[in-house]
């Protein structure tokens, strides 16, 4: 059965800026590759403008982006703290793209909607005046759980409680929208848990980020010299997680080999951001795999957010040596020691990276191995055949 699927998207797929944009790309590829119909309607942002696909990828999906302002702004953010509702989500619902949504509406029958993160929910009540079948959210995180973190993290106290206000708001709204909705498909069992003890009712099922193989260049057999970091700058748990490991856990592997170069690479880094002793900034890179699979040594150094570093799948498939906190390999099913090395203090993450320079062969023995594991659990088609398999049990 060929079905008819609506996605509802908050950022463009394409191009490929960051991880959310490359798992909902995954998704859209699997779901055309295993036969289905699929329309993709998106919000652009300044911050993920509208850039003209290829002309494949347009015939394909039909691709619609329709402009919305979600810029911070006082008033606004006034409003909503007075107001008790959640303005991360408020900036996404814009009439402008309820407007072209409707008209599609009018004209199509879907048979299922298949809306990518929270900040699409909003929608739910135009879509339920048009589509009978089921909705369903793909949730890319807890998104709550990441404000949670981040104001546990802010020593600033005022900036402190204004984060706790809105993780409290973004609370409630996530845990109203799971009642609005017919399915959820979470990004990893840890997120399936935290969703059903929020209460929600809904099937579950869990479908992570897959890639295709065939996309991922061959692995860079040259002996790590250097460690990197790559990740957008506009993602605040990215930011902190750059600072802590600049500031914390460099100055450390610095001590032990004062030649250690550090490279950080992607979107959106501030143009005032402090370099120091053996710290390269590259900024935005024209392409994500060439980055990653580079003689290095990658870094995920996450203190905050939840579901699955989409950049960790990637870095495994180019079997890049990598040391992580728990935070960042969360959802993989991958082995401490074995395909990662995992680290929690700045202490013990200096004391990863400095062992794995020492020892480049054994980084890239341990990177192979995770190279392996990954193409096991995360190859895109199995991963879309069981989403449907899902799906199919929802469409009357």
């Amino acid at each position: 059965m060929s079905l008819r699927i609506l996605q509802l998207c908050h950022k463009p797929p394409r191009p490929a800026r960051d991880g959310g944009c490359r798992a909902m790309d995954a998704v859209t590829r699997g779901l055309l590759a295993a036969g289905h119909r699929v329309r993709v309607l998106a919000a652009c942002t300044d911050k993920h403008p509208y850039v003209a696909p290829d002309a494949a990828y347009q015939a394909a999906t039909r691709f619609e982006a329709v402009h919305i302002d979600t810029r911070v702004n006082a008033r606004g953010a006034l409003a909503h703290l007075l107001s008790g509702e959640s303005y991360n989500v408020a900036r996404f619902h814009s009439p402008d793209l309820e407007h072209r949504l409707r008209e599609i509406l009018r004209r199509e029958v879907f048979d299922l909607v298949l809306l990518e993160s929270l900040f699409t929910v909003p929608y739910v009540p135009l879509l339920r005046q048009y589509v009978d079948g089921p909705v369903v959210l793909r949730a890319h995180n807890v998104e709550h759980r990441i404000w949670e973190g981040l104001a546990a993290e802010t020593d600033q106290i005022s900036r402190r409680l204004y984060l706790k206000i809105l993780t409290d708001q973004l609370a409630r709204y996530e845990v109203t929208a799971l009642r609005d909705i017919d399915a959820l498909i979470a990004i990893s069992q840890e997120d399936a848990a935290i969703f059903a003890e929020l209460g929600c009712e809904r099937p579950i099922h869990v479908t992570p980020f897959g890639f295709d193989a065939r996309d991922v260049p061959a692995p860079d057999r040259r002996l790590p010299d250097h460690v990197f970091h790559f990740g957008a700058m506009d993602w605040t748990p990215n930011r902190e997680g750059v600072r802590w490991l600049q500031e914390d856990v460099w100055p450390r592997v610095r001590a032990a080999r004062p030649g250690a170069e550090l490279v950080l690479a992607g979107r959106d880094f501030p143009a005032d951001w402090p370099v120091g002793e053996g710290v390269r900034v590259l900024g935005e890179v024209d392409d994500a795999w060439t980055m990653l699979n580079r003689n290095g040594i990658m870094t995920i150094p996450l203190l905050a957010g939840s579901g699955v570093r989409i950049k960790a799948i990637e870095g495994l498939a180019t079997g890049r040596p990598i040391v992580s906190t728990g935070l960042g390999m969360q959802g993989l099913g991958m082995e401490p020691g074995m395909h990662y090395r995992q680290a929690e203090s700045a202490e013990a993450f200096a004391e990863a990276l400095v062992k794995l320079l020492d020892h480049p062969r054994s980084a890239l023995e341990m990177g192979a191995r995770g190279r392996v594991a990954v193409e096991e659990r995360f190859e895109n088609g199995h991963l879309i055949a069981d989403m449907l398999a899902f799906i199919e049990t929802l469409v009357p």
